[in-house]
């Protein structure tokens, strides 16, 4: 224990008072001489004790009284790191970090975690002693705001300027990197990090030991309801066809909500509503089906009523709804054309989806694809180097490939351009000895093969009477394989753009695909998938970098951005990698992509997962990972300012001084009244 006024123990010397008067009036015994002193005699010599103990035991109280209140006034506090009359006299740093990432943004009472957050800060400085060296530091962005004296009034202005990102942020290595990275040479080093701590992704082992760390949680959101996925499942996406969208909906209340409405809309129109029951604590998964108007780019959410947490409450998302796909196919021979006609004009008959060239180039030297969607290859004679070279640029700028192999794949002379076009490692012909290969789907993740429109899957897979063996590459997945393992359809990506890839080719002397009711809508899915820009209307995480990859003949076409709030910049293109690079995604919702003022394409960012406030790490969890690490840890609910002095000065006991001199005094006075029943007497 020691003491913030020592000097007030003077008061001490007051017991002396009554110690002084108690002997004085031992001293000053008056002698009455009585008639008789008979009844005096008569008196029992315990009574006389009892005046004599009653008489010390005031004496004793009064003592108490005086000690009690000269404690009190001499400020008695548990001994702290640093004595309040020393705190002029000693160098001290303060780093003051304030949590500024989205979470933040969430309501408790009248204000956001932030509003307190940054109020909580401002107090705090106005415990420290003018010459203190403050660093304060918001974590998203990283960046130091202030760096003074405490005595220097503009600490305010920077704190009250800290505004909410919807960014991710890392707290921890933030932390880590300024306590060790910071120039600091005062004796006293103390580091205060206001925070929700809703992150347990710690990617540091400890803290620099050198400093005093006080951890104040912003506090606990008491009502949030959040949108914790969001997922197209329906890979075909055109207009008048159904498509399904799944949600995941999580409950983070600590009590059951009934009746809460999630809404799906499109272009800021509600099409469809699902009205639920969530118990506390839990999730439950939702299957949208809609049906998109038209053609272009989708743009649609999932929406939850209103929280005290706004930001996990929307998730958007953008499509492509197809435009006409634009489609060239390169055959062998014209037999092979006309097979190609029958499918195409059985896929599309009113030619309001595909638009397709049938090419017979037996030896391909040119492609000439430069307005073209997808591209199908069908039993290729021989290529051309530079054909090889425009396929490649076709595949890496987003185009879709469908390939039917017939053997030239193994000849040693294309190895090279086979291998950098990353294709399955073709071997030789393999041809049934007894009668044909039976043809499985098997049980990978989105399988091409899922949800055709045929009556019985079963029925209408192919026989198969030779094909190519192929040895698949890494990355490389299988949609149909023949009975004996080998694959017939595999699906592999080249830059941005997809391949499928046939180990056979449409022909009755290798199989009987042609005549199986499976060929017409497999063909359609492949066309689709294959055709639709997919890669560059992907979301992105808020404040990551989008790539959106362009034509080498779109590169010098003026592009635009416009942000989720409407602000639009220009975008200078990467010439070198033919495509754009989008830096300024801090914004939650859509972002679209102008070409020339016209819509290119759009994407959406997302909230990162960490933001979404369902994992705030606790102070047993944090004194695992930090085994050794001192701090306090400082909750809502606790008086921050009393505890953090308490931490520094020590805890303050002059209340319980004052309460025990008060006892001492209703003592003092109970034991000092009149006996009456005596004076009766």
């Amino acid at each position: 224990m020691t003491f913030l006024a020592p000097t007030a123990m003077l008061f001490l010397l007051g017991i002396s008072i009554p110690i002084f008067i108690h002997f004085l009036n031992k001293i000053n015994v008056k002698k009455i001489e009585f008639s008789s002193i008979r009844y005096l005699k008569s008196m029992k010599k315990n009574a006389i004790r009892s005046v004599k103990f009653k008489k010390l035991i005031l004496l004793l109280l009064r003592v108490g009284i005086i000690s009690a209140l000269a404690l009190m006034l001499a400020r008695p506090v548990t001994k702290g790191f640093m004595p309040g009359w020393l705190s002029a006299e000693i160098d001290s740093r303060l780093l003051l970090v304030i949590d500024n990432s989205s979470s933040m943004a969430a309501q408790k009472g009248a204000f956001s975690l932030l509003e307190n957050a940054k109020k909580t800060a401002i107090d705090l400085i106005g415990l420290y002693d003018k010459n203190t060296i403050i660093d304060i530091v918001q974590t998203c962005p990283p960046q130091i705001l202030f760096s003074g004296k405490a005595v220097d009034v503009k600490y305010k202005k920077n704190i009250i300027k800290i505004s909410n990102s919807k960014n991710f942020d890392n707290i921890w290595f933030l932390v880590d990197s300024l306590t060790k990275t910071l120039n600091v040479k005062e004796t006293i080093k103390e580091c205060i990090l206001i925070s929700d701590f809703q992150t347990k992704n710690i990617s540091i082992d400890s803290l620099s030991d050198d400093w005093h760390y006080y951890f104040i949680n912003a506090g606990l959101v008491d009502n949030n309801m959040s949108i914790n996925s969001l997922d197209i499942v329906s890979r075909i996406k055109v207009p008048g066809q159904l498509i399904k969208i799944k949600t995941n909906i999580y409950n983070y209340n600590s009590k059951n909500m009934k009746n809460v409405p999630i809404n799906l809309v499109f272009d800021e129109n509600r099409v469809g509503q699902v009205i639920s029951n969530f118990e506390q604590n839990s999730n439950k998964e939702f299957v949208f089906q809609a049906y998109p108007s038209k053609k272009g780019i989708l743009k649609g959410s999932v929406r939850l009523p209103k929280d005290d947490y706004a930001n996990d409450n929307i998730w958007h998302m953008s499509t492509p709804i197809l435009n006409k796909i634009n489609c060239l196919v390169v055959c062998n021979t014209d037999n092979e054309k006309e097979i190609f006609k029958l499918i195409m004009n059985a896929i599309d008959p009113e030619k309001e989806l595909l638009s397709f060239e049938l090419r017979k180039q037996p030896i391909v030297n040119r492609l000439f694809v430069e307005d073209v969607d997808i591209l199908v290859i069908h039993n290729p004679g021989a290529f051309t180097e530079s054909a090889f070279n425009e396929l490649d640029v076709f595949l890496k700028n987003g185009g879709g490939l469908i390939w039917f192999s017939s053997g030239m794949e193994a000849d040693p002379a294309f190895d090279k351009y086979f291998s950098n076009l990353n294709f399955p490692i073709a071997h030789d012909i393999i041809e049934s000895d007894f009668g044909a290969f039976n043809v499985r789907v098997p049980k990978i993740k989105d399988n091409a093969i899922r949800d055709l429109d045929v009556r019985k899957l079963s029925d209408e897979l192919p026989e198969v009477f030779q094909y190519i063996k192929h040895t698949t590459k890494s990355r490389q997945k299988v949609h149909l394989e023949l009975n004996n393992g080998d694959p017939l359809l595999i699906d592999f990506k080249r830059g941005n753009g997809k391949v499928f890839y046939f180990s056979s080719i449409l022909d009755l002397d290798w199989n009987d695909m042609p005549l199986r009711g499976l060929l017409v809508p497999l063909m359609y899915k492949l066309l689709v998938l294959g055709g639709t820009d997919e890669v560059n209307s992907m979301p992105v995480k808020l404040g990551r970098v989008k790539w959106i990859t362009l034509d080498g003949n779109e590169v010098k076409s003026e592009w635009e951005v416009e942000s989720p709030s409407g602000i639009k910049n220009l975008i200078v293109p990467d010439f070198s990698k033919e495509s754009l690079k989008i830096k300024n995604t801090n914004e939650l919702g859509v972002y679209n992509v102008y070409k020339n003022k016209i819509l290119y394409t759009s994407f959406t960012t997302e909230l990162n997962s960490n933001e979404i406030i369902s994992n705030q790490i606790t102070q047993n969890e944090l004194d695992i990972l930090f085994p050794e690490l001192e701090y306090k840890w400082i909750n809502p609910s606790e008086d921050f300012i009393n505890v953090f002095n308490e931490i520094r000065h020590g805890k303050a006991l002059w209340k319980f001084f004052l309460i025990l001199a008060i006892i001492l005094f209703l003592l003092e006075t109970w034991v000092g009244r009149p006996n009456v029943n005596n004076i009766k007497s």
